[in-house]
Parts: C-alpha cells; sequence; structure tokens
C-alpha cells in the first residue's frame, strides 16, 4: 500500500510530521514524505520586511502541488490554521486527480477546528497521531471497520462520525518511538520545476542553515487565552502535564541528524515549558548535552515565574547561548485578559536574571503580542514603561495578535463583538505601523534619555483610536533592529537567524567551530547551586523546589507565565 504524507507549511521545520511519519513508515515502509514550504520563513528577505505573505500561489501551483502527491492509496496532510485554505486547495485537486484516494487530515488545524478540517477530508486525526494511525491502519489494510478509531472523526458519504480521544502517550511510550525522519528519502516542491525533487542538504541550508529543530518536552501547565494550548487542554486535562523521553533519546535524535547533516552547528529547542522541569532532569540533561553533543543550544521554552538562577546557570553549562521568554504584555489588565499569571514584577525579576549573564548570552529574546484591537493607550503606555525599565541588553519578537479559532480568545472576542477580519493585520508577522509600534522597535535599539522617552509617550494612541500611520518610519526602525540583531548572533557565530549556503561557507572553512570552541565564553559553575536573590524572592518568585525523580510533572497554573506566542 502506499502512503504519501504531506506537510504544508511556511518551513521545514514540520517536527509533528516528522514524528509521525518515522512512525508510520515502520507500519508501512511504502511511505513518501512531501513537503510543500509556502515560503522560507527564515530567508533574509522575510526577516527584513516587516509585513509576511506565502511566496507560493496554490492557486497557480495546485495543479502540479497535487500530481505526484495524489498517486497513493491514503494521501496524510498536515498544517496549521493559518494555511488551512492553502491546504483545502491542495486537497481538492488531489481528489479531482485521484478520487479512490483516501483523505487525512492532521495537524493543529484539524485539532482546534475539526468541524471545518472534516468537510474537506475523509478522515481527520483530533489527538496525537501514531498510535492512533496505528489502529486505523490495521483495519484499513484488512477491510474492516475503521470508523471507531479513537482519535479520528470520519466523513462517510457526509456522515460525521465523532469518535472519542485515546489517552496521551506515556513517557514509556515516548522512549519507544522511532527516532524523527530527517533528510531521509523525502521530497519538496520547487516553483521553478514546478514539481518534486528529492530534498538535498542545499535545501536545509537554505531554509534551517546551521540550525536542528527539535522538541523534548510535550504540554503545557497554561491556558494562554491566544494558544492552541487551551484547545488540547479542553480535549484532555493531562496536557498540563510535561511529558517527555529520556535525555538520551533527545541526544541520540540530535547526533543521528548530525551524521547526516555535519554541519549541524546549533540546537534549538522550541519547547513551550522546559523551564518547568525539576532542576534534577535538566542537570541530567545538562551533563549529556555537554558531554556527547556539545552545541551551541538555543532554549525556546522559558516561562517568566520559573526562570531560576541555578536553573539558568545549569542550562548555561550545557552550552546555552540564547533564550526566548514570553511576555506579551506590560499592562496586567491585557495579561488577565490573556490569562496569564506573569506579573510585570516577575517578568523583571526574570529579566534581571538573564541581564546577569549577557558574558554568555546572545541578548535574551522577550516576545510581545501588539495590535491588540481591546489595547488602551494606558495600556500600551504600561507595555513601552516596562520594557524601558527591564535591563538591557534585550531583543524583542514583536507579533501582530492573530486569532485562533476554537481557542478562549475566540470566544471573547466574540463577546465583544470583535471579528478575526476585524484584526489590524492579516499575518502574525504583519505589524500596522503605528506609532506605538515605531516606538517599541526603537527601544530595541537604544534607551533613551527619560526626557525623550516622556515626549514619545505623549503620542501613544491606543489600538482602535484613529491615528496616523509611519510606514517608512517604521520601515527603517525595523531594518535597523534586525541588522541590530543579526550582528548579535554573528557575534557568537550563531547562523540560527541567518539561514544558506553563506553559513555553510563559514563552518566549511571551519571558523564556525574554532569560534565556538575558543571565541565564546563557556560558563562554568563554581561550588553549589546558586540561589535566588532576596529581590526575586520579594517578587513573590517561587524558589526551586527538589525535583522528583519521575519523568512526568505536573505544574500548577497558577505558578507560571506561560510560553511564547
Amino acid at each position: 500500500m502506499r502512503i504519501n504524507i504531506v506537510s504544508v507549511e511556511d518551513s521545514l521545520i514540520s517536527l509533528g510530521v516528522r514524528k509521525v511519519s518515522a512512525f508510520v513508515r515502520q507500519l508501512n515502509p511504502d511511505t513518501k514524505v512531501f513537503y510543500v514550504p509556502l515560503t522560507n520563513f527564515f530567508s533574509l528577505w522575510n526577516v527584513l520586511r516587516p509585513s509576511y505573505s506565502n511566496e507560493l500561489d496554490p492557486k497557480r501551483d495546485v495543479e502540479p502541488m497535487a500530481a505526484e502527491i495524489a498517486d497513493a492509496d491514503i494521501v496524510a496532510f498536515s498544517s496549521m490554521t493559518h494555511v488551512a485554505e492553502q491546504t483545502k486547495l491542495l486537497i481538492a485537486e488531489v481528489r479531482r486527480v485521484n478520487p479512490k484516494a483516501y483523505i487525512i487530515w492532521g495537524g493543529i488545524h484539524p485539532i482546534i477546528v475539526p468541524e471545518d478540517a472534516i468537510l474537506h477530508a475523509d478522515a481527520v486525526c483530533t489527538g496525537e497521531g501514531e498510535f492512533a494511525f496505528e489502529e486505523f491502519f490495521a483495519a484499513f489494510g484488512n477491510d474492516r471497520d475503521y470508523t471507531a478509531t479513537r482519535n479520528f472523526w470520519f466523513n462517510r458519504n457526509g456522515k460525521i462520525i465523532q469518535n472519542d480521544l485515546l489517552p496521551l502517550m506515556t513517557n514509556a511510550q515516548m522512549e519507544q518511538l522511532p527516532l524523527p525522519t530527517y533528510a531521509t528519502n523525502e521530497r519538496i516542491y520547487s516553483p521553478k520545476k514546478r514539481g518534486y525533487e528529492e530534498m538535498t542538504e542545499s535545501h536545509y541550508l537554505k531554509f534551517t542553515g546551521l540550525t536542528y529543530h527539535t522538541i523534548w518536552t510535550i504540554g503545557c501547565p497554561f491556558k494562554c487565552t491566544f494558544c492552541a494550548n487551551t484547545k488540547f487542554i479542553e480535549n484532555d486535562k493531562t496536557y498540563t502535564r510535561l511529558r517527555f523521553p529520556s535525555a538520551k533519546w533527545l541526544v541520540d535524535e540530535i547526533n543521528t541528524a548530525r551524521k547526516i547533516h555535519p554541519h549541524l552547528s546549533n540546537v534549538i529547542l522550541l519547547d513551550d515549558s522546559m523551564v518547568a522541569l525539576p532542576l534534577k532532569v535538566l542537570t541530567e540533561f545538562s551533563d549529556l548535552y555537554k558531554k556527547e553533543v556539545g552545541l551551541p543550544l538555543f532554549v525556546a521554552g522559558i516561562i517568566p515565574n520559573y526562570v531560576k538562577r541555578d536553573k539558568v546557570e545549569v542550562l548555561l553549562e550545557a552550552g546555552m547561548t540564547t533564550v526566548r521568554m514570553g511576555i506579551q504584555s506590560g499592562s496586567q489588565r491585557v495579561l488577565d485578559f490573556y490569562k496569564r499569571p506573569a506579573p510585570p514584577a516577575r517578568v523583571l525579576a526574570a529579566t534581571d536574571v538573564f541581564a546577569d549573564y549577557t558574558k554568555y548570552l546572545i541578548p535574551p529574546s522577550y516576545d510581545f503580542i501588539l495590535d491588540n484591537p481591546i489595547e488602551t493607550r494606558e495600556d500600551l503606555i504600561e507595555t513601552l514603561e516596562l520594557i524601558y525599565k527591564m535591563r538591557r541588553p534585550f531583543t524583542l519578537n514583536l507579533f501582530s495578535l492573530r486569532m485562533q479559532p476554537n481557542t478562549t480568545m475566540a470566544k471573547q472576542f466574540e463577546e465583544l463583538k470583535i471579528r478575526p477580519e476585524d484584526l489590524a493585520c492579516e499575518s502574525y508577522k504583519s505589524l500596522r505601523p503605528t506609532f506605538f509600534n515605531c516606538v517599541i522597535v526603537l527601544l530595541t535599539l537604544v534607551k533613551p534619555p527619560r526626557w525623550i522617552f516622556d515626549r514619545l509617550l505623549l503620542g501613544i494612541r491606543g489600538v482602535s483610536d484613529e491615528q496616523k500611520l509611519y510606514p517608512a518610519r517604521f520601515f527603517v526602525l525595523h531594518t535597523l533592529y534586525v541588522f541590530k540583531r543579526g550582528f548579535s548572533h554573528l557575534r557568537f557565530m550563531d547562523f540560527t537567524r541567518i539561514p544558506g549556503r553563506f553559513a555553510w561557507v563559514f563552518w566549511k572553512l571551519g571558523i564556525v567551530g574554532f569560534w565556538h570552541r575558543h571565541l565564546i565564553a563557556h560558563f562554568k559553575r563554581k561550588g553549589p547551586l546558586a540561589t535566588e536573590p532576596k529581590s526575586a524572592a520579594r517578587e513573590g518568585i517561587v524558589p526551586s523546589t527538589a525535583s522528583t525523580p519521575a519523568r512526568t510533572l505536573t505544574v500548577l497554573p497558577s505558578g507560571g507565565g506561560g510560553c511564547g506566542s
């Protein structure tokens, strides 16, 4: 039986597809993996411009996109909500080319909006896919009734069959999963050739550079209203627990990829809440990672309430050079709207900790959500005041608010009679060139004298207020921000933000490895683990506690702030 798995995304990271496809290939060796990257999310052009749109036009390219992938018994798609419409076009064309193909749709969109996805596919996966697909495939391949398979909805001649969910995978089950698919018999759509070609090292360099992206822990203890995790938790409350395989499993995954692509020089962990892990678990990971991998590490799962000096030092010793933390707003009113229990005082305490280790870190990046129509002038001024108080150096990840369907925020906005189309921008990567957005980008470049800052605050208007736009000014400030940030990364010979053959040349010449070994400061703990300063305790940050031996951790929502955007 032929199975084609198709990732429709804006990059080649596609971590869910990589994990599921490896599992499906064990069940059915005749399985091919296809990527349809609608744009290169990490290209220099997409980083420079303050707006974002897909480079491929599915309406124009849908026929050649569908031609090869339609030739299978099962065609399984994976996509997120922001590319759902493009996925629907591709599904419709596959069905036209091969009416006998059985269409499955998985990924974030079918999980959070299954009632929409099931109208376009024969089946949608509404939970974790590995064991659910194994159950489905055993019945499908033997001509038995498969429509009772849990984690699936089915569309049988217009009749929708909704099934319950399987229990989430345990740590032991995650430990037994095969390593994710990486650079092994994969194909990618080429707009120039208007067809698919074998993926090569050059494709990986173009889209991900010298970086390996992965996730160790799954789950999130928080219920931020804008996040799809609220839907995951609604489906299964145990999603608030962090589940993960052993540190050894993760290290083996990374080193397997390095054997295929020796140029890999950085690792990004895209977990939602990694720093919520017990200190003992982080120490185990740090010791093994330092010994068997030794590459600079980017940790994205930073929650303000869990930033402890001892945990930061353990990760620095592993080789952490980059961190990303979600802040989202400096207004307590807006944070309450987002249901984020990380008040500005806790945020300042967390940024103070990172500021003590600037010798070892690229300026930390902090997430903020902009263009929220409920934000008043006072809310925006509170956000700017928070940023003004934060210890430097740092940089900001700025995102325009987008509404995920079926999330708590979607219900909040429905009550406020705010429609998705009423939001300022079509993409979270686009930013409206308001005076406030100009000022927040300016603060990533420089901390102006207080009297100048006060003058700037006079020009701030609420998001929904009538106001003048400054596209040229915003573009100049944003371009300066991009180049400043790029220089900060180059100073560490870090190419997580600069993919392409350019980075590979530096690696091939030995410059990257030499720089990492000899020209970057490496943190070494002296004596026992440091404790939190009294100032942090005064801010209400709960100190680190002794860790439990188990690898499953339940974190109470009242304890932290949430990850990124």
